[in-house]
């Protein structure tokens, strides 16, 4: 786990294969490791309640994608962007929301692995980083892990003031798409909260394909 992950990360920056075809960063299961271990140690470090899935889906995103939600308006923040290197164009805003559900549909299995390889754990109702899953982001080096935390930093401070009604009605704002935020865990009429999903991975948080 560490090596494939330094190979993200420690030095270079490249993954260890090749690929045969262009694909979006996303796509590869490392690359959404590593920003995970990343995000959980900045926002839910060992000391602090975890996260839950559902607000880990919001961050996760938009954290990748923070022009989304960066207003014009706010020139500073954009500015700190900018200065991390990025930028709007590298989001079609056409296909946030898709973007958005293919991210979240892969969440839970993302989690799973980090549990397995105790880099995170299930606390206080939802997740948060071990001292293990600190160390190892602590120890990613290449620039991108940089720009990547500044981006956190930057949705933190303007998600973490927000209840779970006012950061879902925001969420549907920015993504111009609310179908694509709803049903994505299979959250029943009977589960509001999607408490049985959280379960549900954390039952089985020993097996990283959630056998």
């Amino acid at each position: 786990m560490n090596d494939s992950l330094g190979s993200l990360f420690l030095h270079s920056g490249h993954g260890e294969e090749t690929p045969t075809a262009i694909t979006a960063p996303e796509d590869h299961t490392t690359f959404r490791l590593a920003q995970l271990i990343i995000l959980l140690a900045e926002v839910a470090p060992a000391d602090v309640k975890g996260l839950d899935l559902e607000r880990i889906g919001y961050y996760d995103f938009f954290a990748a994608n923070p022009f989304a939600m960066i207003e014009e308006a706010n020139v500073r923040d954009r500015a700190r962007l900018h200065r991390a290197s990025f930028d709007e164009s590298q989001l079609s805003y056409a296909s946030t929301g898709s973007r958005f559900a293919n991210r979240r549909q892969r969440l839970q299995h993302d989690l799973s692995l980090l549990v397995a390889y105790d880099l995170v754990v299930p606390r206080g109702g939802g997740f948060g980083s071990t001292e293990r899953g600190a160390e190892i982001a602590d120890r990613f080096s290449a620039l991108y892990a940089d720009q990547y935390r500044e981006s956190v930093r930057v949705v933190h401070q303007h998600l973490k003031r927000l209840s779970e009604p006012q950061l879902a009605a925001s969420a549907r704002r920015w993504l111009r798409t609310p179908s694509l935020v709803l049903d994505l865990y299979g959250v029943s009429a009977g589960d509001p909260d999607g408490s049985d999903a959280v379960t549900g991975l954390q039952n089985n948080q020993g097996d990283p394909n959630g056998r």
